[in-house]
């Protein structure tokens, strides 16, 4: 197995990071979780209406046969 010298490089990162963080800070529940944000575009929004709206429109095609 190899070790490049950037993946030891990237365990002292991970390691002194982890050194740093209070270990009282990795039980604390009082954090709120963070917030997930989705923006869509205009032109995906559009999409959006018209593919939910042949859908819409053929399952009352299909109810009506």
């Amino acid at each position: 197995m190899t070790i490049f010298p950037f993946q030891i490089n990237e365990m002292m990162h991970l390691y002194n990071r982890a050194l740093k963080v209070k270990p009282s800070a990795l039980f604390e529940k009082d954090q709120a979780e963070p917030q997930d944000i989705v923006i869509i575009s205009s032109e995906a929004k559009k999409r959006q209406i018209l593919e939910e709206t042949r859908g819409a429109v053929l399952e009352r095609i299909r109810e009506t046969k």
